[in-house]
């Protein structure tokens, strides 16, 4: 390691990597917030990796295991073989665990699951690599720097005969809670181990291979017994040597005890990620996916190869505006958490309304380092909550407002025109001629009559004005902001007009005549409040059917003789 500014020592790290994406995020770990600068050398095939070692100057090897031109234990051996004195820590991915412990196996320090690896993991992990390479290369150089260098080691390490462990450095005092040495002097290497655990004898074993001059080394994992009778779990490096001419296995024992349960966190989290109905995607620090969930590819249409790295702007429908997507980064910056709806648009273009939740995800030092969506599709029960609002507030034959739509619109008209001391008009319209219709031709007939005349009547008002079903044979139409009583007269006598043309029956070809009497109430000459309007125009339209049908009275007004 080099001088760096600062005066720090330099890690100088050859990253093995095809992808560069993953180089460069390796990269960027590396340059996060470390006391220690580490200087990256990226190359992305095993050829380059071998030609590098051939000058040599770097403290570690992080290495993809699937290179172009190598894969697996091909990779792992080679890298090996080139670096002998350089550790190395392997990269795999959440899918090959078992590739990372078999390159552990064959003699790589460590590994790494990407994806699971923030800053302070990675920076750890290639630093411990450093220093437990670096431990064991003194021990077997010199015996008489052993102790002193042991005992640094963030490892357990003991030498072990056939039935006793002749050395324990000080973090196997710590590991195993003995309050001295010598309380693991002399103890049968078996006792450290639960009883039930397969590897109990092999450190005994491996002290005797080395009587046969077998002295391969070998790592296990075990679970392993503190003296005060707790248990751990632990990683064990065995190798049999001679110590003082005598057989004996050199053991180097590590508390994986974090790592064990993170990898069932993990993996108890890839089965929820993996199973969940929900879709979930994660995001980097950046805002780039970096991974989706099945439930996601059947919401959205696409597949992890489409999104990776991008932006999950690419979701988008267009129905948001620049504000909303502020506020909504607002919220999640301020609290690490955001929950509402949001309309995105599927690979095949169908825009669709997703119940969404986002999460913000921290390291150590409060650094944003992923994002976490969590969404279902939310569609279907919006249209069906739309269809019970709409039947709740709208005829289902006519699709007219119904009664208690018409009730809402005419109270916020009347508020209108009391602020603004306008002038409303309410026309009570009943059919005349209708149920001969019915009894003649069929409810089918009367149905499709109240369709064609509903778009009559809407035909003769303005947009602004309701057209209203009360039911039966019944309407209400409400006129606000009218410049005079005129105004209704008008409106009145075009409906009239529109109900002298005959209408075509669809169950054959006949064609019939019908009419109406209508009501017409003024607010505020007639009433003050939606009831009394109503009141009024139902006795008016009463009044007008009474004098013959086919014509139209205000409120109050006596009935001539001729149709209005």
């Amino acid at each position: 390691m080099d001088e760096a500014g600062g005066g720090s020592k330099a890690i100088h790290v050859l990253v093995v990597e095809d992808n560069p994406g993953d180089a460069r995020f390796v990269s960027l770990l590396l340059a996060e917030n470390s006391d220690v600068p580490f200087l990256v050398t990226e190359v992305s095939t095993l050829a380059q990796a071998v030609e590098l070692s051939a000058t040599g100057g770097f403290d570690v090897v992080l290495t993809d295991l699937g290179l172009p031109d190598s894969s697996g234990a091909e990779t792992v051996d080679a890298i090996l073989t080139a670096w002998p004195r350089t550790p190395v820590v392997v990269l795999t991915g959440l899918a090959d665990r078992m590739a990372g412990t078999m390159a552990v196996q064959r003699g790589c320090q460590d590994f790494l699951i990407k994806g699971f690896a923030d800053a302070a993991l990675l920076q750890r992990t290639l630093r411990y690599a450093i220093e437990r390479a670096a431990a064991a290369r003194a021990l077997r150089e010199s015996e008489e720097r052993f102790r002193t260098l042991v005992d640094l080691s963030p490892d357990a390490i003991l030498l072990c005969g056939a039935h006793a462990i002749l050395f324990a450095n000080e973090r196997a005092m710590v590991m195993f809670r003995a309050s001295c040495r010598e309380e693991l002097i002399g103890l049968d290497p078996a006792a450290l181990f639960v009883p039930s655990d397969p590897q109990r004898r092999l450190p005994a074993l491996t002290a005797e291979r080395a009587l046969g001059g077998i002295v391969e080394p070998q790592r296990v994992e075990c679970r392993l017994s503190r003296l005060d009778g707790s248990a751990f779990d632990g990683e064990m490096s065995l190798a049999s040597i001679d110590h003082q001419e005598r057989p004996a296995a050199e053991v180097i024992i590590r508390d994986i005890t974090e790592r064990k349960l993170a990898e069932r966190h993990h993996h108890l989290a890839s089965i929820v990620f993996e199973t969940t109905d929900e879709a979930m995607m994660v995001t980097d620090g950046s805002n780039h996916i970096i991974a989706v969930n099945p439930a996601f590819e059947r919401v959205t249409g696409y597949d992890l190869l489409d999104v990776v790295g991008r932006n999950p702007r690419i979701l988008a429908s267009g129905r948001h505006d620049r504000k909303f997507y502020e506020a909504m980064w607002l919220v999640l910056g301020r609290t690490g958490h955001w929950h509402g709806e949001v309309w995105n648009r599927r690979k095949n273009g169908e825009i669709y309304v997703q119940r969404l939740t986002l999460s913000l995800i921290r390291d150590v030092d409060g650094h944003v380092v992923n994002h976490v969506g969590v969404f279902s599709d939310i569609t279907d029960e919006k249209q069906e909550a739309e269809r019970i609002r709409y039947r709740a507030s709208y005829d289902a034959l006519t699709g007219l407002p119904n009664r208690s739509l018409l009730h809402d619109r005419l109270q916020q008209s009347l508020a209108k025109m009391v602020r603004e001391r306008g002038l409303l008009g309410v026309l009570f319209l009943d059919l005349d001629g209708f149920k001969p219709v019915n009894d003649r031709y069929g409810h089918l007939a009367g149905d499709h009559l109240l369709v064609a005349l509903s778009e009559r009547l809407q035909g003769c008002v303005r947009e602004s004005d309701t057209v209203a079903r009360l039911g039966g044979d019944e309407f209400i139409i409400i006129l606000p902001d009218m410049a005079s009583p005129a105004d209704a007269q008008l409106v009145a006598a075009k409906i009239l007009s529109a109900l002298s043309i005959p209408f075509a029956l669809q169950s054959d070809e006949s064609s019939v005549q019908i009419g109406a009497s209508i009501g017409i109430a003024l607010y505020p000459t007639h009433g003050h409040t939606a009831e009394e309007l109503v009141c009024a125009a139902d006795k008016a339209m009463y009044e007008a059917k009474q004098a013959g049908r086919g014509r139209f009275l205000f409120a109050g007004e006596a009935a001539d003789n001729q149709p209005r």
